[in-house]
């Protein structure tokens, strides 16, 4: 073997123990991201089936001054002042009751994800009822719902809602 082809085999080796050493370090390095707390995922989950809950009782289809009358009863303290704002400039964002059945029942939570320490997504499934199926079990349909949530001074709020609206009658 020639000194050229030496010195290229040592350069070929310590190019492939460079690149090996890397892929090592990428493959095995410690996560730099936070698992999820716990606290939150409890806190978070409980804001969203409260808000959930109360959706009954806000009744798009009445006068405006009323639909913001059920918004400050019902949701304000569960939601960011942006959002509020939001539900009282355009009522049609709020996945509130349109008809009088089906009304929304609660949301049943597919999954969360972590954006960043004081913000998550979480997407679901708005139920909605009836007397019968109150009666006799089940579901009236579902309309998919996706929340994002803030930590706002120490407590989660809902910051932004997508989907979960129904049909108007």
């Amino acid at each position: 073997m020639s000194t050229n082809g030496l010195v290229r085999f040592i350069a070929v080796g310590i190019v492939l123990l460079l690149v090996m050493s890397v892929g090592a370090y990428l493959l095995f390095r410690p996560s730099t991201t936070t698992p999820p707390n716990v606290a939150d995922i409890n806190a978070i989950y409980q804001v969203v089936g409260e808000f959930g809950a109360r959706l009954k009782n806000v009744v798009i289809t009445t006068s405006d001054q009323d639909v913001i009358t059920a918004v400050d009863f019902n949701l304000k303290q569960l939601v960011t002042d942006r959002l509020y704002q939001v539900f009282v400039q355009d009522k049609s964002r709020i996945p509130g009751r349109y008809v009088s059945s089906p009304w929304p029942d609660r949301i049943e939570i597919d999954s969360t994800q972590m954006l960043d320490s004081a913000s998550y997504t979480v997407h679901g499934r708005l139920v909605l009822m009836t007397d019968d199926t109150v009666a006799h079990g089940g579901n009236a349909g579902e309309a998919l719902i996706t929340l994002t949530l803030k930590k706002v001074n120490g407590i989660w709020l809902i910051d932004d809602v997508v989907g979960g609206t129904q049909p108007k009658a």
